[in-house]
């Protein structure tokens, strides 16, 4: 492990030199491979890293955790980074993935034939969708490791590039799962490439031979990789969105709830796609609008001192003080009102127009009022955009507020205080990862026993 090169290439750590001689042979990896990736191998491995990372006091869990705290690269918070570390392990627990497999794929055993369901004579199984290339983003650090141990459940040759500013996080976890295998089936398919995206030479050799590129990122990075991609190939694009916060006018704003809401808030900086960016508030009174603001604000101070900072780059911290420098102009005008930290950890700010806007993060929240009969009338407009909503209702609100909410275009609703949570196998952005990694194919019942997955 005391490699320095961020290159991994199928169990060999390379230089750039190697690395880029090497892109072009990609496409020969798929054809070179003797024998398909059996799932029981990959959820043994799994079972093997979770539980090195389960030994907190283990040199595997220490490396992998300097990689994640190291201030030149991920540059977590201490308790971030054991925070991610307990989640990757729970995340690799067998059972679970076995569970997605069966959600997923019909079954553990994905590659077995199963009868067609609406042929007598035919019969359907999941195949690899092929060579699958990942482009894992910078804010998530476990999110490239996970893509690719989906890709490996669903028997895919996957090959992961990270971002140019990244630590070598991603490829030391992925090696260690190849390492923890003994058939050598997982490190052959395993490639592992840290590059900006601006080197677009690599960038259109590592997706020249793709069957699917999956894309962690904004819009423009989304479009910036599927102009690489092979026409026929699958560009399955994971983001961009927005989340937000809702208190139903039947739930008071508690303390409690609010203390919940300011952790989710605060938590990674809201630079995860579950953050909330909005609070709204089924109101269209004024003064109850600010009211719920300054409960806010008194819950994030509450709350923050437990909490790590992240502190934003400069070009970050210009677009936070812009956005709140004009929210305090608009006071002037009657529209908004603002609360800030002493320090400027977080700002709350109280806008009486509905309209959904974006945050510019780091502890910033909007507060404004949206009616429940306009949720979907407001928020339609944006629902290629939204995700997770965190709702505060009571009695049978929640369950009709969910509806609305779904019909405007949400993804994903949760209690405050848990909207940065997830579970195993659920879906991302509305879509099943081991479906959209995999090809569904048919033949007659006659021929399925030489079928291979």
């Amino acid at each position: 492990m005391k490699h320095v090169t961020p290159y991994y290439w199928r169990g060999e750590w390379v230089d750039e030199e190697s690395a880029g001689r090497r892109l072009d042979d990609i496409g020969l990896i798929l054809p070179g491979l003797r024998e398909p990736l059996v799932v029981d191998d990959v959820l043994a491995a799994c079972r093997h890293l979770a539980s090195q990372l389960d030994d907190t006091t283990g040199s595997t869990y220490a490396r992998l955790r300097d990689e994640l705290t190291d201030p030149s690269t991920t540059a977590l918070p201490a308790e971030d980074a054991d925070a991610l570390l307990a989640g990757l392990a729970k995340a690799l627990d067998p059972r679970s993935l076995a569970a997605q497999l069966t959600a997923e794929l019909g079954s553990a055993a994905p590659g077995v034939p199963v009868p067609a369901p609406f042929a007598n004579e035919a019969v359907e199984v999941w195949q690899p969708v092929g060579t699958l290339v990942h482009i894992s983003p910078a804010n998530v650090a476990t999110a490239g490791v996970l893509s690719a141990v989906e890709g490996l459940l669903a028997g895919n040759t996957n090959i992961v590039k990270t971002s140019g500013t990244d630590g070598l996080f991603t490829q030391r976890a992925l090696a260690l799962l190849a390492d923890a295998d003994p058939t050598g089936r997982i490190r052959d398919r395993l490639v592992v490439l840290r590059f900006s995206s601006s080197n677009t030479d690599w960038l259109r050799r590592l997706c020249r031979s793709a069957d699917a590129v999956a894309v962690w990122g904004s819009e423009e990075a989304v479009a910036g990789i599927a102009q690489y991609a092979p026409s026929g190939c699958r560009v399955v694009a994971w983001g961009p969105k927005i989340s937000f916060a809702y208190l139903d006018r039947t739930a008071s704003a508690e303390p409690a709830g609010l203390r919940g809401l300011a952790r989710d808030i605060l938590r990674n900086a809201q630079r995860t796609c579950t953050s909330p960016q909005v609070l709204y508030v089924d109101t269209t009174d004024h003064d109850r609008l600010f009211g719920v603001a300054d409960a806010l604000a008194t819950a994030l101070a509450d709350e923050a001192p437990g909490l790590p900072v992240i502190a934003p780059t400069a070009a970050e911290q210009a677009e936070v003080t812009n956005v709140v420098e004009v929210a305090r102009l608009e006071e002037h005008l009657g529209l908004t009102r603002t609360r800030s930290a002493s320090d400027g950890r977080w700002h709350v700010l109280a806008d009486t127009r509905p309209g959904l806007c974006a945050s510019p993060l780091f502890g910033t929240i909007w507060v404004k009022p949206l009616p429940r009969e306009d949720i979907v009338r407001v928020l339609h407009p944006m629902r290629r955009y939204l995700q997770t909503v965190g709702l505060a209702a009571s009695g049978d609100g929640d369950v009709a507020l969910s509806g609305e909410f779904f019909r405007a275009g949400a993804l994903r609703i949760t209690p405050l205080g848990r909207m940065l949570d997830t579970y195993a196998g659920e879906p991302h952005d509305g879509h099943l990862a081991l479906q959209r990694y995999s090809r569904r194919v048919s033949m007659p019942a006659a021929f399925h026993g030489g079928v291979s997955a």
